[in-house]
């Protein structure tokens, strides 16, 4: 066993007995559905679930900014599924979370006060809330955009010293029929006012829109076509635009470029959606109580679907029944750096329904990338092909002719480097990228009339001066290739590709 410092969450079903037996077949059915988008927050912030034993979870995070993240998704998720049932049968789980000393087994089960003390702490929370202690609420409370309620020390069962406590309640739970008592009950905590009973997480854009299901976040995060399908935004007719700059759209695209040398290439980014319209005062009220209604009714019926009660669901499911998964898968699919979440996230979305050609054409090609970096061209290609076809784009040609390079299919990149050239003639990377294909291919010559051009349009960029200087250095034109080479380190100091290239042609770096 060893011993160290770890931020525990424990959480637990309120009125789970009770829920129990008035459907054990249901309540068992629901509770595992929610126990998974339980373990795939938890995963998401970097934590892992230690202990399960009934109702209740217990998950270790090296972060307490992750851990409330993780644990503020749980309820946000969560209250939007509970929506498809009635109050009475409403599943709500309530989360404490601490910092303290731990002893890990062997089998990496966690024991100690920290695991002892979240345990009581959930105890405190209330329903489809959260309850932290003041180690937490200090880490996090300049980090996040939350507002907490200081319930003051509390004493906790079986917890020798009073724990000081805040908890977040992020939602107000509807009254059940009958009531609970739990055993390990704590001391009330004191009456929240009417502003911290409906604190709500503020970063990255989440706020109340009369239904806590779905907020701005979404609208910032959402494309319009999936709100307009849901009926939360009015559809508005696309202007006529027949301006050249439209005409160019692709020139403002980020670019790509072949693996020429060990250097990092971008990743092309997604411009936000638009603002919605402004509204007037007198809009607001009226607009917001109907997109509540609406909201509503699509999330219940969804939900009921996501949760096989295929007899209370009135409507196929809608993409936006649960605002937080699509926002996030949208947001992760666009903005991730990590590829395995860009994969999982666009995988999800490519399927839904709701969206313009546009934005398929962008989830298809954010797959293509991350399939293409995590080593598989073959479908990588594959999506390419399906964004092309739903909007061609510079972007896209390139990328995919890196991704048929990688197959070693040499003329198939020169042709779709040719279409990026033609939507985008002044483009240096495809010029770059055309003649290392065209060097590749044993056609010296062609590759550094692309090379030369290539220069002219962008002398700032590392590897064009290498990728000119390989085609010199194969062309036996040696000190141009290691004045070529030597510009690529001046521009880049560690250049690894331009440094081989001096010392394979036996010239002082």
């Amino acid at each position: 066993m060893k011993r160290k410092i770890a931020v525990i969450l424990a959480a637990d079903i309120a009125g789970y007995s009770r829920l129990i037996a008035e459907d054990e077949e249901e309540t068992l059915r629901r509770f595992e559905t929610y126990r998974t988008v339980f373990t795939e927050f938890v995963e998401r912030g970097g934590g892992r679930i230690f202990n399960t034993a009934g109702d209740a979870i217990l998950a270790e995070f090296e972060s307490a900014v992750e851990a409330v993240r993780a644990a503020v998704d749980v309820q946000e998720s969560l209250r939007a599924r509970n929506l498809a049932y009635p109050p009475s049968r409403h599943m709500n789980f309530r989360i404490g979370i601490t910092i303290g000393d731990v002893v890990e087994r062997e089998n990496g089960d966690l024991l100690g006060d920290g695991v002892n003390v979240a345990a009581r702490l959930e105890s405190v929370a209330p329903p489809g809330g959260i309850c932290v202690s003041r180690s937490v609420h200090e880490a996090v409370a300049s980090k996040m955009g939350l507002t907490f309620a200081d319930a003051g020390p509390q004493t906790l069962k079986n917890i020798p010293e009073r724990i000081h406590a805040y908890t977040l309640a992020l939602d107000e739970p509807q009254p059940t029929n009958g009531s609970e008592a739990d055993d390990d009950a704590s001391p009330a905590v004191p009456a929240r006012t009417p502003s911290e009973r409906h604190s709500r997480l503020v970063t990255g854009g989440l706020a109340v829109l009369g239904l806590a299901v779905v907020g701005a976040y979404a609208y910032e995060y959402t494309p319009r076509s999936v709100l307009e399908s849901v009926g939360l935004v009015a559809a508005e007719p696309a202007p006529a635009d027949t301006s050249e700059e439209a005409a160019t759209a692709d020139s403002a695209t980020p670019e790509a470029s072949l693996p020429v040398s060990s250097q990092s290439v971008a990743v092309q980014e997604v411009e936000p959606e638009p603002a919605l319209p402004a509204e007037t005062p007198a809009q607001a009220p009226e607009k917001e109580e109907n997109q509540a209604a609406t909201i509503e009714r699509n999330v219940k019926d969804a939900i009921a679907t996501l949760d096989g009660n295929a007899e209370a669901a009135r409507t196929p499911l809608n993409p936006l029944a649960s605002r937080y998964v699509l926002t996030r898968q949208w947001k992760d699919c666009q903005e991730s750096t990590n590829t395995d979440v860009v994969v999982e996230a666009c995988k999800g979305l490519i399927d839904t329904a709701g969206f313009t050609p546009d934005d398929q054409a962008t989830i298809h090609y954010k797959y293509a990338r991350a399939l293409r970096d995590k080593g598989d061209p073959a479908q990588a290609i594959t999506h390419h092909t399906r964004s092309i076809e739903l909007k061609p784009a510079a972007d896209t040609y390139q990328h995919r002719a890196i991704a048929h390079y990688d197959q070693g299919d040499y003329p198939e990149a020169v042709t779709d480097l040719d279409e990026a050239l033609r939507l985008k003639p002044q483009s240096a990377e495809a010029l770059n990228n055309r003649a290392w294909v065209y060097y590749k291919a044993g056609d010296a010559d062609r590759a550094l009339q692309d090379a030369n051009r290539a220069i002219q349009l962008d002398g700032s960029k590392a590897y064009i001066w290498d990728t000119r200087g390989h085609i010199l250095e194969e062309l036996g034109r040696t000190p141009e290739a290691i004045r070529d080479y030597r510009k690529a380190l001046q521009l880049d100091a560690g250049y690894t590709s331009s440094r081989d290239g001096l010392r394979r042609l036996g010239a002082p770096l």
